[in-house]
């Protein structure tokens, strides 16, 4: 959204000015920041970066995810060449799925 639509995007979500918008919701994901303010959420990006602010809450880094995937067998990636190939898990159901999505895709 270009600049000159900055007071207007604050005026519509019910807000003095788009600093005190994006203040506002600077504890929620960008997306859905965007969503309520009705922007795209890299207009958000670009809003909180300008304001200095940072993101709303830190992401865990892959490894961790993967981790945690590893450790939750009720997790339903299990089973999947996605569980297999991104999240590095070996167990049965994962390794069938690896196994059957090559064989596919080999034809």
């Amino acid at each position: 959204m270009p600049r000159h639509d900055r007071e207007e995007v604050a005026r519509r979500s019910g807000h003095a000015s788009w600093e005190d918008a994006v203040r506002a919701t600077a504890d929620l994901p960008q997306q859905e920041a965007g969503r309520l303010l009705g922007v795209s959420h890299p207009t958000i990006r670009v809003w909180r970066a300008e304001l200095g602010l940072g993101v709303a809450t830190e992401r865990a880094s892959a490894a961790e995810r993967a981790a945690r995937f590893l450790t939750d067998p009720a997790d339903p990636r299990h089973g999947s060449a996605n569980g297999y190939r991104n999240l590095g898990c070996r167990c049965p159901r994962c390794t069938r799925a690896w196994t059957g999505y090559q064989r596919e895709r080999r034809g």
